[in-house]
């Protein structure tokens, strides 16, 4: 399909694009001036702006077969509804699909009900006030012949973006991970290209005058993840809730009552009826092992590619750190080659095969964490070939509740890392402290 895509050039646009792309979809942007903008894999561009609806009378030509409205809304219910107008209108009769963007937020708070679905009634908190009134101008294109589809989107993150930056943002300024609101917040979290894989089915296949959560984790606790984001900032402190009114002077009250919003929100629907399947890491690891504490890459081309491997690496370190928190020893010891690895511990103890790491590993490890622990993160990877990297890794002394032990000094291990039937395995692994 040739797809008209609003907000192409933003956070979730950029990622839609890609996945209407890799579908073998056409993407025409809508966008503020003519300006090419190369780079975006876009098909084509066509000039308009959604804060100016007179300007989108052209913009749905005949050769359109989709629409999909990501641009924020602008404030005004009188303008969102004549954008929606314009842009479905053309679409009447044809039983073309247009797809807009609400959000989860327009169900307000969810008390004790557990993953409400898409058929739980409306009660939008103040930032989103109005949306339920364009959701249903939407979805009355039904009834002139037009696949009209709502996607509600949960709180998106991945890319090292979205409203987890802000929390990411915020503990690096202030020295503290915060959260906002009471202790027990949660949030329905979605991966921003999960989503857009959802906007994709949605195009394809979602029936006229339906909608649909976006929902990857229908709640998850926002305590886990200021401390996930305080991680990614290089803070290990424990989270701090700010109250509503204080972060009010931060935010603005409609975006404080936004974050301090506790919802559990279901995204069952999209996976039982489009086929829909969220598969990337849930938020927390995101923010701890992923998008959002960059790392330093040699000796390979920039690319999705090598953006996947590197992604794999941080999953194998993240495994390391999980198995030695909780003192898995089997775990540990399934990440090593079975052939010839070799260990220098942080004691300067120098291991060499498989079974005299495990004996030494099954010895030690039980027990190594009653009064403290470690966390393990990613800085540099060198590829030396595609198959076969060095890691160097940043090692953190913390105490069981994730806290930094200040006068304790951190480890720098370095792991030579094999890649073997499609999964990197630690080949040799030197655990060197780091003395101030």
């Amino acid at each position: 399909m040739k797809v008209l895509l609003t907000g192409a050039t933003g956070y979730i646009g950029s990622a839609v694009t890609e996945h209407l792309a890799a579908a073998g979809h056409q993407v025409v942007a809508l966008t503020r001036s003519a300006e090419p903008q190369p780079g975006r894999g876009w098909h084509g561009q066509v000039v308009g702006d959604t804060a100016d609806p007179a300007s989108l009378a052209d913009a749905v030509t005949p050769e359109i077969e989709a629409v999909i409205h990501l641009a924020p809304p602008s404030g005004d219910a009188d303008v969102d509804t004549a954008v929606v107008a314009a842009l479905a209108t053309p679409l009447r009769g044809t039983g073309r699909p247009f797809v807009y963007t609400s959000g989860v937020w327009v169900l307000g708070a969810t008390g004790d009900a557990q993953e409400v679905g898409e058929e739980a009634p409306t009660d939008p908190i103040g930032i989103v006030g109005y949306r339920p009134r364009i959701e249903q101008r939407v979805l009355a294109e039904a009834a002139e012949g037009v696949r009209a589809v709502v996607v509600r989107p949960a709180i998106v993150y991945g890319r090292g973006g979205g409203i987890p930056a802000i929390l990411v943002d915020r503990a690096r300024r202030q020295g503290v991970p915060e959260y906002y609101g009471e202790e027990g917040v949660r949030w329905p979290t979605v991966h921003v290209d999960d989503l857009a894989e959802l906007f994709v089915a949605a195009a394809e296949r979602a029936e006229a005058g339906t909608v649909w959560h976006g929902v990857g984790d229908s709640a998850v606790a926002v305590r886990d993840l200021a401390r996930a984001a305080g991680r990614a900032a290089g803070v290990l402190a424990a989270p701090h809730a700010v109250p509503v009114e204080q972060a009010a002077e931060v935010f603005g009250r409609l975006f404080a009552d936004a974050l301090a919003l506790d919802q559990s929100v279901s995204g069952a629907a999209a996976r039982t009826a489009l086929g829909w399947q969220p598969v990337r890491p849930g938020a927390v690891a995101e923010l701890t092992s992923g998008s959002y504490r960059p790392v330093e890459v040699f000796g390979a081309p920039e690319g999705p590619e090598t953006d996947a491997e590197v992604a794999a690496i941080r999953r194998l370190v993240a495994e390391v750190e999980h198995a030695q928190q909780n003192e898995l020893a089997d775990r540990f010891l399934s990440l090593f080659r079975r052939e010839d690895p070799v260990w220098t511990t942080g004691h300067g103890k120098r291991l060499s095969g498989y079974e005299e790491i495990a004996a030494f590993t099954q010895k030690v490890l039980p027990g190594a964490t009653a009064e403290s622990t470690a966390v393990y993160d990613v800085e540099r990877v060198l590829f030396l070939r595609p198959d076969v990297a060095a890691v160097n890794v940043r090692q953190q002394p913390v105490r069981p509740d994730g806290t930094r032990i200040a006068d304790r000094p951190e480890g720098r291990p370095f792991y030579i890392l094999a890649k073997e039937d499609g999964a990197w395995r630690i080949g040799a692994a030197q655990n060197t402290l780091a003395a101030d």
